[in-house]
């Protein structure tokens, strides 16, 4: 058995703002359709994941125990971007023992999602 990919699919009152939301950091929308109304495909390079609309499962704590983390050049041009959006977004360092220290932007979507967006290990 082989796994070839990871779709994940996020469940969110509005799939739409959520959509226009990652368009900022360059995700494009790869499928809408009437087949499955409220239900959108977005891609960015190799990360691909879907968004859906459900007001059930969008309340409050649907995003327990999950971090949203996306793997990025260059940790300033996310701030830009929020910035410029109006988005809020806050830059720490993380650091791991000696092996590891990376700036992370860590933003909420227009659904309540953190998203942390990872930038390089300077250490590496």
């Amino acid at each position: 058995m082989a796994i070839r990919a990871f779709h994940p699919i996020l469940y969110v009152a509005d799939p739409y703002a959520e959509r226009d939301f990652f368009a900022l950091f360059g995700f494009e929308t790869v499928y809408e359709g009437n087949e499955f109304p409220g239900f959108l495909a977005i891609e960015c390079g190799t990360v691909l994941f879907g968004l859906s609309r459900n007001r059930d499962l969008a309340a409050a704590g649907t995003h327990d125990g999950v971090r949203w983390q996306l793997l990025v050049d260059d940790v300033e041009d996310i701030a830009t971007v929020c910035s410029q959006a109006g988005h809020e977004c806050e830059v720490v360092v993380e650091e791991g023992g000696t092996t590891h220290r990376a700036r992370i932007a860590k933003v909420t979507s227009p659904n309540g999602v953190p998203v942390w967006f990872e930038g390089p290990n300077e250490i590496s």
